[in-house]
């Protein structure tokens, strides 16, 4: 008796075995897919962050746009900029939603100047 148990055991092992294999077979095309898409997004995103780090975009004075308020550019750093709000302190604004006539702010961030 025991010996019958010990191989079905066997047995049963080999089938969990190959069915494992199996399914390993089937998934790994889906998986090699996957890590393409993943590839592929950190490259775009890796060549859009390339356009902006050390390149001058930005010129000193020039009038742009960030949370909805006009300001000018005071310096440029290699991936950030320096901006001044243009007439701050703003009265309709709480304090606490601007506490800084300056901030430092991604390239990424700035937008184009409002009229």
């Amino acid at each position: 008796m025991a010996e019958q148990e010990r191989n079905e055991n066997q047995e049963y092992s080999k089938l969990e075995e190959e069915n494992e294999e199996e399914n390993e077979e089937e998934l790994e095309p889906e998986e090699e897919e996957e890590e393409k898409d993943e590839e592929e997004k950190d490259e775009e995103e890796e060549k859009k962050e390339e356009l902006d780090v050390g390149k001058k975009l930005f010129t000193i004075g020039q009038q742009i746009s960030y949370k909805g308020k006009a300001c000018s550019v005071i310096n440029e750093y290699e991936r950030s900029i320096c901006i001044e709000y243009n007439n701050y302190p703003f009265l309709d604004e709480p304090e606490d939603d601007f506490p800084y006539h300056r901030e430092i702010i991604r390239k990424g961030e700035a937008e184009e100047a409002l009229e």
